[in-house]
């Protein structure tokens, strides 16, 4: 099947669509570069237009695409227009950066969620037998992150060893937010929808 040049960095992208009950989605999901064009002159190519995945009999896709920094391409650090268009649900659309840094990204992951407003009642079983102690945590280190020059998407290697809370704030001192992906124990990548300075607080 037709792929990119073997040298272009690329993101496979994965997702499971499900009903509460189980079962799986009808419609498909469609990926759109912003901006519209993006080219490579090392490879002579020219990418645009948008590429579309349905889920299989298990509500499951798979789409491999171009990193959204992907070296020798013109613009980098964009992100793709992500559109779920379902037949049995409601649909949506939301940013998605792809930085090289993580090769395999699950949608389940990165997608944004919105929990539903209006009162509801949690139902709880009875406890469980306590369970055996854990092994001693780590001392409390922590690791500050300074992004001097506005990225879409920040690398922070903070070498905790493992997958810390992440505060992100603006030169102007105000807390935001942002997709965080860690990509390993030592690595983080964050992706805003557009350039932006300031600084990772990992805890």
């Amino acid at each position: 099947m037709p792929s990119l040049p073997a040298g272009l960095q690329t993101v496979t992208v994965t997702g499971t669509y499900l009903h509460p009950n189980g079962n799986p989605f009808t419609g498909r999901v469609t990926f759109t570069p912003e901006p519209v064009v993006v080219t490579s002159a090392q490879y002579d190519r020219i990418i645009l237009g948008t590429v579309e995945a349905q889920p299989n009999d298990d509500g499951a896709i798979t789409a491999i695409l171009l990193a959204t920094d992907a070296a020798g391409c013109t613009p980098t650090g964009w992100t793709y227009k992500v559109t779920e268009r379902w037949y049995d649900a409601p649909g949506r659309t939301y940013p998605l950066s792809l930085p090289a840094a993580a090769p395999a990204v699950d949608l389940a992951d990165v997608a944004p969620t919105a929990p539903a407003a209006g009162e509801y009642v949690v139902v709880t079983g009875p406890p469980g037998p306590q369970g055996p102690a854990g092994p001693p945590g780590s001392a409390g280190s922590t690791y500050e992150h300074t992004q001097s020059a506005p990225a879409a998407t920040w690398q922070i290697q903070h070498n905790l060893g493992r997958s810390p809370n992440i505060s992100l704030i603006n030169p102007d001192g105000v807390v935001v937010y942002a997709d965080i992906l860690h990509s390993s124990a030592t690595l983080a990548v964050v992706s805003f929808p557009s350039p932006l300075a300031g600084t990772a607080m990992c805890s």
